[in-house]
């Protein structure tokens, strides 16, 4: 099975064997360095012997005999390395000395081919913040607790590279990238790198941000396109503001064979829940403030006729990358309207905080494209409109429902007026009576209790 030779040129002897699939010759070869003491010959047969056992274990799948187990644990660094060369035993984390920060956070990057682009530039961005913070060549098991402690407050105070006028980053955001930098060090858990994960028990899950949620009316919104002469982008903002679509991931996927103006309802594609049980599908009503934006790019493309159907909805901006954001802010700057925080998330907000007071919310979510406690925690926002209407108009507490006007009035010209005069045995048998029996049922009336 395997040979060995003795190489008087270069002062050593050389196991030759072949193994694996493709049946190729390996050479373990053993210098005089390796072979310590009186007899460097008989210890080559030793190691001889142990690799052709090693090697019948390969083909068969068997088990490793003890004695070639307790010789693997008392054979140095460098003829394991050699021996994990040739494919005859496999690594360990030890074989591989210790694994740097850069290194394992790279390759882990480049392992996951499971996740869309636009993921692995967000995973990029958190890898740049540890590897800036620890440095590339910071052995991975060396990082404690309270470094991760210590990462995560730079990242507050110090990880904003994107705004010129503060350098503080969003607690939202700090606890992404702290979520990122978890799943990335769970991994070398997984891989037995690291004993322990020293993100663990830093917040991660995101909070909604009350303070950059913004209810933006129906009204600012027909004001600002009063400027647009442009049909498609008048469309876009109103696809986001009257229908809550995606923007810019779902209005590329648009085209016009998704548009059922007739029947009234939109098929949507959502690429950011495409690997969900429904593929990422869901449909949405067409509704009345919005059919004016649809229908007035469909009589200009006049689809089936002048372009197939298969063609988009949106032909100004065709790709999720380009930013449709700067032509909505050249828009309101024109209107002499204030831009808000997250310019088309709360667009999309709005619209699904307006319909779950007129709707059911399962409806709402499958409309929107996103679960309840999703919605209640990021979409979901109280209005003044709500506010006023429950100071004027009355509710009725067994019901939930609003009194009406005449009802109200009624009852309030009701207890105004004084009771009819009653004898006091009928008044008490009265009061009794209408505490102790419920409204007339099946069951004969009775006078007893």
């Amino acid at each position: 099975m395997a040979s060995l030779s003795r190489d008087t040129k270069r002062n050593g002897f050389r196991i030759s064997f072949y193994s694996g699939p493709d049946k190729r010759k390996r050479v373990l070869w053993l210098g005089m360095k390796l072979l310590k003491g009186r007899d460097p010959e008989a210890q080559a047969r030793r190691i001889h012997d142990h690799v052709e056992h090693l090697i019948g274990i390969t083909e068969s799948g068997g088990r490793v005999d003890k004695a070639t187990q307790q010789w693997l644990q008392t054979i140095g660094l460098d003829l394991r390395k050699r021996l994990v060369n040739v494919g005859l035993i496999e690594p360990t984390a030890d074989d591989l000395g210790p694994v740097t920060l850069g290194c394992f956070l790279y390759e882990y990057v480049a392992s996951r081919k499971d996740v869309k682009d636009s993921t692995r530039a967000t995973y990029r961005k958190t890898v740049n913040a540890l590897v800036s913070y620890f440095g590339a060549d910071r052995r991975l098991d060396s990082i404690t607790a309270g470094d991760a402690e210590m990462w995560r407050v730079e990242q507050a105070t110090n990880g904003n590279q994107r705004d010129r006028d503060r350098t503080e980053m969003e607690e939202n955001s700090v606890r992404r990238r702290v979520g990122l930098a978890r799943q990335f060090f769970r991994h070398a858990v997984k891989r037995k790198l690291i004993a322990e994960n020293p993100f663990d028990g830093l917040p991660a899950a995101v909070r909604g941000n009350a303070k950059r949620q913004q209810f933006i009316p129906a009204e600012t919104i027909y004001s600002a396109l009063e400027h647009a002469a442009c049909p498609q982008l008048r469309a876009v903002i109103g696809l986001s503001r009257f229908a809550g679509i995606r923007v810019p991931s779902e209005i590329v996927r648009l085209t016009w064979q998704d548009v059922d103006l007739e029947a009234g309802r939109l098929t949507i594609h959502a690429p950011k829940t495409e690997h969900h049980e429904d593929s990422g599908l869901r449909f949405c009503p067409i509704f009345p403030e919005l059919r004016p934006f649809l229908q007035a790019i469909y009589d200009a493309a006049n689809p089936g006729i002048d372009c197939p159907l298969s063609a988009p909805v949106i032909t100004r901006w065709r790709s999720a990358d380009q930013n449709i954001g700067t032509a909505f802010r050249k828009l309101l700057k024109q209107a002499g309207i204030k831009p808000w925080p997250k310019l088309f998330h709360n667009l999309r907000a709005s619209r699904q905080t307006e319909l779950l007071a007129e709707f059911p919310v399962k409806d709402v979510c499958e409309w929107i494209g996103n679960s309840q406690p999703v919605a209640m925690k990021h979409y979901a926002m109280a209005t003044d409109d709500s506010f006023q209407r429950a100071i004027n108009e009355p509710i009725c507490c067994s019901t939930g429902c609003s009194i009406p006007d005449s009802q109200a009035a009624s009852e309030a010209h009701a207890q105004n007026e004084e009771p009819p005069e009653t004898k006091a045995s009928e008044g008490s048998r009265d009061l009794v009576m209408s505490k102790s029996l419920g409204p007339a049922g099946l069951e004969p009336a009775t006078n007893e209790l």
